[in-house]
């Protein structure tokens, strides 16, 4: 009696995705209903792989499930697997399929779903499998025919990888924007644009202000610093003055005009006020010429009073 498996069903596999029954072309399958084994085919080189094993009969569907009785071949390999399939030892079977049409619609997507739903595919063939992908295993095909290893990882599994939402979080930024639980993805897209665009505009609006408050403290600084350069120009002028008329005494480390700089820096009118205060020193000359004034001014006195008495 001819052993029934499971080809197919809708559960959700091991690499994240799910096939609709009712999208299976079973067209050419059902011409060329041929029996692998892994989906080995004739390019290996050692004799268990070379051959298919045997075939399928009445393939069905019922429900979701895609059933077919495998039949076996009479070489020495065949009858091996056939043996271990009665005696329970391979329970599995595998479909080779190629996906024509794939879907995000959330109508399609399960619970713990990593890639878009094939709602439409074809049959190529059937293999008994000692380790399937999981209790529904499958093996894909490209457009050309060749077939597709899928990774532990499924990182190359030929169908669009699903963008995970978190429905709690979203439902919070869905009152947050004011929208309804139920808004698309382009709701969302249109609520926050605006708000992107402000918060451009305030960084852009920012920044310019940043700019013009550097460009006022550029000008602050240039002109203080002119000022500084002015005043110190001007103490210098006052301290020479000083020291050419006597007023001050410097050495030639320049000690006094070093001391009143910094006095200038500390309190520049205060300086000032106690440099015009100093008595200017006069020279010997000065100090004879002012006596000689001041004689001839006595004896010039002596004579008026002389002169007085004659008469």
């Amino acid at each position: 009696m001819a052993k029934t498996f499971l080809l197919h069903d809708e559960s959700l596999n091991s690499h994240g995705f799910w096939m609709k029954t009712s999208g299976a072309d079973l067209s050419q399958f059902k011409k060329n209903p041929i029996m692998l084994w892994n989906h080995n085919r004739a390019w290996r080189d050692s004799e268990d792989q070379v051959l298919p094993i045997g075939h399928w009969e009445n393939i069905r569907t019922e429900g979701d499930k895609i059933l077919a009785d495998a039949v076996f071949d009479s070489d020495e390999f065949s009858q091996k697997i056939a043996q271990k399939v009665e005696a329970g030892t391979l329970r599995m079977a595998s479909m080779g399929v190629r996906v024509t049409e794939e879907s995000e619609d959330p109508k399609y997507i399960k619970p713990g779903q990593r890639y878009a739903t094939a709602i439409k595919w074809k049959a190529r063939e059937a293999s008994i499998v000692d380790i399937g992908a999981n209790d529904n295993a499958l093996a894909l095909y490209d457009k050309n025919g060749n077939i597709i290893e899928l990774s532990a990882s499924g990182s190359e599994i030929p169908l669009k990888k699903l963008i995970i939402k978190n429905d709690t979080k979203m439902k919070e930024l869905a009152k947050l924007l004011q929208l309804k639980d139920d808004a698309t993805e382009q709701d969302f897209l249109n609520a926050v644009q605006p708000i992107v665009n402000e918060v451009a505009s305030l960084k852009t609006d920012l920044q310019a202000e940043k700019d013009a408050k550097k460009e006022l403290q550029d000008k602050l600084t240039a002109i203080e610093t002119a000022e500084k350069e002015a005043k110190t120009k001007k103490a210098k002028k006052l301290i020479a003055d000083a020291i050419k008329d006597g007023r001050l005494d410097d050495d030639e480390n320049h000690t006094a005009e070093a001391f009143y700089l910094r006095n200038f820096e500390a309190d520049y009118e205060g300086t000032r006020a106690m440099l015009d205060k100093l008595p200017k020193k006069t020279s010997l000359s000065e100090r004879v010429g002012a006596s000689q004034d001041e004689k001839n001014a006595w004896e010039q006195r002596q004579k008026e009073i002389e002169e007085a008495n004659r008469s």
